[in-house]
């Protein structure tokens, strides 16, 4: 034979109007469109739940008293949601008129985008959440009581704000921890949800790039 079967194969793979081999071409297209289609889904289905979430969040914080948090909360979630509402259109945008191997490059630059772009406004939701949670507590009743009951122990206290100033200060130090790592805790959230997609996507770039070698 004047090629080798893995010649054959690459020819069949890097164009698709080969005839040589297209039930790869096939397979790889079959590949990449599923994982793009569960993606999709799922992110549609995360869109929807944090849109649920953000007015159960509203309606509980206003029954309990607390609509100012609640309201907080649900607009950071919502802009989450919008974000995310413009990110499910530009990836409409990708071109599908080229190879499956250039397209999942493209879906692959367009997801590490996303990433980057919802990484920092989790750096700005993650110790928001954290300040609103606090500050709420703080003004409840038994936030009150827990305060009166530290200063009565330890009368020298530093006060800020009616507030013991170590209160604040480890407030203020949890919180910087949080934007510090709100890339990693965010890493984490989306690997949850789409980990095992990212790693069947690596693994077919991998695998489309070695052929084309």
């Amino acid at each position: 034979m004047n090629n080798s079967i893995e010649e054959i194969w690459k020819k069949g793979f890097i164009s698709d109007d080969a005839l040589v081999a297209p039930k790869l071409n096939d397979l790889y297209n079959k590949k990449s469109k599923n994982i793009v289609d569960k993606f999709e889904v799922v992110f549609k289905w995360n869109l929807i739940g944090l849109l649920v979430f953000a007015v159960v969040v509203l309606v509980v914080s206003s029954i309990q008293g607390v609509p100012y948090l609640g309201l907080f909360i649900s607009a950071m979630l919502m802009s989450l949601v919008i974000r995310g509402r413009k990110e499910q259109a530009s990836l409409k945008l990708l071109d599908k008129s080229g190879s499956s191997y250039q397209y999942l490059k493209s879906f692959d630059d367009w997801l590490k985008q996303m990433m980057i772009g919802y990484g920092k406004l989790y750096s700005f939701f993650y110790p928001a959440l954290f300040l609103s949670i606090a500050t709420q507590i703080r003004n409840t009743e038994f936030g009150q009581l827990a305060i009166n009951g530290f200063v009565n122990e330890y009368p020298d206290t530093v006060m800020l704000f009616a507030t013991p100033l170590y209160l604040l200060l480890a407030v203020a130090v949890i919180a910087s921890l949080l934007l510090y790592f709100s890339g990693v805790l965010y890493r984490i959230d989306f690997n949850s949800l789409y980990g095992r997609m990212l790693t069947k996507l690596e693994d077919l770039i991998s695998d489309m790039e070695e052929l084309r070698c």
